[in-house]
């Protein structure tokens, strides 16, 4: 990033190499749409370049970049002023299964991304954060500007009504034990 803010081209390509799939990740899992989710990606490197000359180097670089990306993500829902919008389903991962186990993946993906899509923002970016890319609890907290304990507590409030949201599906996959 030193050599970004340099104005040097090569360096912020290879920063985009790097992050860009992370990153679409990222607001694929909280937008559903991939329009969006092109759109807040190429909008997080747009002012990553815009910031460069800002940047000092105090913590992960991963987290930066989530940082912009979460503003960007906020921004956006602030001004549209409306929920998320309707998941896409997951159509890359229902073709390594035969026709059966191909419905039941994209049923069970499709119903956990809603569920995700239904949760709170504050509860739905911790959950991202921390359980589908991977960050810690100290490094989300970093992302959100807010304490560990609070990224802890809205963790497991997530998990708490994503399990109670799934509870029909996972009762109707593996049966709820009454007849």
């Amino acid at each position: 990033m030193s050599r970004v803010q340099k104005q040097d081209v090569s360096a912020f390509e290879e920063l985009f190499r790097r992050y860009e799939q992370r990153v679409f990740a990222f607001f694929w899992r909280l937008c559903a749409h991939r329009s969006e989710a092109e759109d807040g990606t190429q909008e997080t490197f747009l002012r990553l370049w815009k910031a460069r000359e800002r940047y000092e180097p105090t913590g992960k670089f991963s987290t930066y970049v989530f940082q912009i990306a979460k503003n960007h993500f906020l921004h956006e829902r602030a001004k549209q002023g409306r929920r998320m919008n309707s998941p896409q389903p997951f159509a890359s991962e229902a073709s390594s299964h035969g026709a059966d186990g191909r419905m039941l993946t994209r049923e069970r993906d499709l119903a956990v991304h809603e569920a995700v899509a239904r949760l709170p923002e504050s509860l739905r970016l911790v959950y991202v954060l921390t359980e589908q890319e991977g960050m810690s609890y100290k490094q989300a907290g970093e992302v959100l500007d807010c304490p560990v304990g609070t990224v802890s507590s809205r963790k497991v409030e997530a998990v708490r009504r994503l399990r109670e949201s799934l509870q029909p599906l996972r009762d109707e996959l593996l049966g709820d034990g009454e007849e």
